[in-house]
């Protein structure tokens, strides 16, 4: 980046330790609000051979919803539930205006942010599937964009040691997509990286 004209400034924005609670919390309050209206009925999937309309929407949403739906929507019913609503949900919108708010800031020093993408290189299909807090901790980086209601982009920017692809994340400004696409160009054409990993048919 430097090479091509960019000046590196440091910034400092405290409240993202924060965002990954914040983001489990709001994201799954969020789903299970919204799909609190599925049932099969009007729109989405609906199951067959239901005795009654209670059985049609108690299995049409077991049928309809994977197991890691239906973690985020029970997640985000408890979040909501009487009593829990104040404790996690308000404090959680509380934290993620504190979090825009510390961006806010670091933007009126520069113009993108450059981040990780993920703590290392990507894991393999099912290998997190059974331990979904670790799987979750690999969002850590790009949560916070969220939360802010930033753009951003990952690109590519080089390999692991075990030959796996490493990205790098860049944040913009809120609708200035534009400055991110050009930072997001100038690293893919900064770092060169132009390796492809094998198709996943050839892979022995």
């Amino acid at each position: 980046m430097r090479e091509q004209g960019a000046e590196i400034v440091d910034i400092s924005l405290p409240h993202t330790k924060y965002a990954l609670p914040v983001y489990y919390i709001v994201a799954p309050a969020e789903a299970s609000s919204n799909l609190a209206r599925y049932d099969g009925v009007r729109y989405g999937r609906r199951a067959e051979h239901s005795a009654d309309v209670t059985e049609l929407y108690e299995r049409s949403r077991a049928e309809g919803f994977g197991p890691e739906v239906r973690r985020r929507v029970l997640i985000g019913t408890y979040v909501l539930s009487a009593g829990y609503y104040d404790a996690y949900y308000v404090r959680a919108q509380k934290v993620r205006t504190l979090i825009a708010r510390d961006f806010a800031q670091a933007f009126e020093r520069c113009d993108a942010v450059l981040t990780p993408a993920t703590p290392g290189p990507a894991f393999t299909l099912g290998e997190k599937t059974a331990d979904p807090v670790s799987m979750y901790l690999n969002d850590v980086f790009t949560v916070t964009a969220n939360l802010a209601g930033l753009p951003a982009i990952s690109v590519p920017a080089g390999l692991s040691g075990e030959e796996l692809p490493l990205g790098l994340q860049v944040i913009g400004k809120a609708f200035d997509e534009e400055t991110v696409l050009r930072v997001g160009r100038a690293i893919e054409r900064g770092a060169g990286f132009c390796v492809k990993p094998a198709p996943w048919w050839r892979l022995s």
